[in-house]
């Protein structure tokens, strides 16, 4: 009978300590899990908040001025930098987050070409750049559907140093302005694809010269650009 006692607690005592074991086991494999999709959340969405965007620029301005009615571009380009601060640290539901854009850079160019007339020279040909310095801001979703895929939408508030240079006149005008930005991009890991659309109104009332011509008189722009962009994620 004491045998079977002793034989009996040996065995009691034999599988608490491999149960034991094998708790500790799979603790310790789901501690590693755990630390490896920690590890890889940082990877996604630590990483690759920085961009960097090149666009091709579709642009249209319209005017308060006859002859510059509307105007479509040549060809139009961008550049804007800058970087999404995530506001949570833990994406929700393991595939969304909320940001704020910051573009510290945002530069944005479009040519013109447009016949005219003029009292003094008759009929002849104008070329109108439209080139603009500003910063964007404003809130972002992400979400990461999937590995390292992240889709962004976001819309920005752009305050710009607004130009227009007139070749044939040598006329420069400059000005404040506001323009909004919204758009929606996908990347996968450094390389980014998106489109963004850009509008906004100004006002030129110092014409130069010809403010001695036209006192009083101002152009007023409304500018729509479309941006097909490639960009780098860092």
């Amino acid at each position: 009978m004491r045998r079977v006692v002793l034989l009996s607690l040996l065995l009691l005592v034999f599988v608490g300590d491999v149960a034991a074991q094998r708790k500790a086991k799979w603790e310790r494999r789901i501690e590693r899990a755990q630390e490896q999709d920690k590890s890889e959340l940082n990877r996604i969405w630590r990483r690759r908040s920085d961009y960097l965007n090149l666009a091709f620029v579709v642009q249209n301005v319209e005017t308060n001025i006859d002859e510059l009615s509307e105007l479509n571009s040549e060809w139009g380009a961008s550049i804007s930098w800058g970087k999404t601060f995530y506001l949570h640290r833990k994406p929700i539901g393991r595939v969304l987050k909320f940001g704020l854009d910051w573009t510290w850079l945002d530069l944005n160019g479009a040519c013109f070409e447009q016949d005219m007339y003029s009292i003094f020279d008759g009929d002849y040909h104008e070329t109108l750049y439209q080139l603009d310095a500003g910063m964007q801001f404003g809130p972002s979703i992400t979400v990461n559907p999937a590995d390292h895929l992240k889709i962004s939408t976001y819309f920005r508030v752009t305050p710009t140093f607004a130009t227009v240079y007139a070749v044939e006149n040598e006329l420069f005008l400059k000005n404040y302005a506001t323009y909004l930005n919204a758009g929606l991009s996908v990347a996968w890991r450094l390389l980014s694809l998106g489109v963004e659309y850009r509008t906004g109104k100004t006002s030129y009332d110092d014409l130069g010269e010809l403010s001695e011509l036209m006192p009083g008189v101002a152009i007023d722009l409304n500018t729509t650009s479309w941006r097909m962009y490639f960009g780098f994620r860092f």
